[in-house]
């Protein structure tokens, strides 16, 4: 077996606080979550956490960057190893359907405080909202890439922020609903009428694949 390299370690470390965090405020709620709860269930020292969070809001705040991006990178990059061959609609769908899977992960509550925070740090202005959503390149990239397959008068930036903004649509309907619908049920099946709106996404079958 290979040996895992520091960073790769230590992105282990951080993913292993994370997720502990997130199923502890699931479990108790984040008012009644501590950090030293949080390092014992981990098994990790207080030191360790500090490395990785300045605080435990920095946990909700960086929930939605790089925590998000961790969860989304990893799982795309597993899709396209299993369907290397998939159309730029299917490949759009995939990474923003894992946007939605990271919220039901991260839970309603996680969520929440996560809009609250990270539109509170807009106020004062400029915000850097965008620039740490560093995976959105990746999605971004899909979708300049394959620009030839979509039927719409906008540009790669517009597709890009239209489709941003139904995810985010999306999450935020769930939040205000008090999770008033299934994420990964009724949630895909409103950003495949999305995706659809610019591309087909028809696969060899004819069949939708986000509605299969």
């Amino acid at each position: 077996m290979e040996k895992r390299t520091r960073k790769e370690k230590a992105a282990a470390t951080k993913e292993n606080i994370f997720s502990t965090a997130v199923g502890l405020i699931k479990e108790k709620g984040y008012a009644n979550v501590t950090i030293s709860e949080i390092c014992e269930r981990a098994e990790v020292a207080k030191g360790t956490f500090y490395v990785h969070y300045a605080s435990k809001e920095d946990i909700i705040r960086e929930s939605y960057y790089s925590d998000m991006g961790a969860f989304i990178e990893a799982r795309y990059d597993g899709f396209l190893k299993c369907v290397p061959d998939s159309s730029g609609g299917e490949r759009v769908f995939r990474f923003l359907s894992l946007e939605l899977e990271f919220a039901e992960f991260a839970g309603y509550e996680l969520t929440c405080l996560a809009y609250a925070l990270n539109l509170g740090a807009c106020v004062p202005g400029p915000s850097e909202h965008l620039q740490k959503r560093a995976f959105s390149r990746i999605l971004y990239r899909e979708i300049a890439s394959h620009m030839e397959e979509a039927q719409t008068g906008l540009s790669a930036a517009g597709v890009f922020t239209y489709l941003e903004s139904v995810v985010r649509g999306i999450m935020a309907t769930w939040c205000f609903s008090n999770r008033g619908f299934d994420m990964r049920d009724e949630g895909k099946t409103y950003l495949a009428c999305a995706v659809k709106s610019v591309f087909p996404m028809v696969s060899s079958s004819g069949d939708p694949p986000a509605l299969r």
